[in-house]
């Protein structure tokens, strides 16, 4: 199952790239949040990154992820699901002051996925959407509060 998402945000593209690549523990726990998850920085190596999200919402599982960070264009993600191996990619474009926010997701079902994933498929796309909206409004008033553009 592959889907994209696009989203237009007023920051400019440095800033939405440097708030979207600082992983943090706390990414999922704040108020509002689709997921519940703490996230672990394994390791940083070059551009490569190793995280670990123990999620308790929308499901209880542990995600392993290797994130590939491309600046300033945006990152790629391999992710090991229990049921599915998700690939997805950030982009950020310029566009004048602004910048589109493209995400590609493309999930892979394994085992019990095969019947499971396409089963949740407006389910996957409709939380990805929210998750992408929230982190949006997160960056939104992070850079706001720090006196950032726009």
């Amino acid at each position: 199952m592959k889907f994209r998402l696009d989203r237009k945000t007023p920051f400019p593209r440095d800033e939405v790239f440097a708030w979207w690549t600082d992983f943090r523990e706390d990414d999922h726990q704040r108020p509002g949040s689709p997921a519940a998850s703490t996230r672990f920085v394994l390791r940083r190596t070059g551009n490569e990154i190793w995280l670990q999200d123990r999620a308790t919402r929308p499901m209880r599982v542990t995600i392993q992820e290797h994130v590939i960070v491309n600046p300033p264009l945006g990152y790629a993600v391999e992710a090991r699901y229990p049921a599915a191996d998700v690939r997805y990619a950030y982009r950020f474009d310029p566009e004048g002051d602004s910048t589109r926010v493209s995400l590609d997701v493309d999930i892979r079902p394994r085992h019990v996925g095969w019947i499971l994933i396409p089963l949740a498929t407006a389910w996957w796309r409709r939380y990805t959407e929210r998750d992408l909206d929230f982190h949006l409004g997160e960056m939104e008033r992070n850079l706001r509060e720090d006196g950032h553009s726009s």
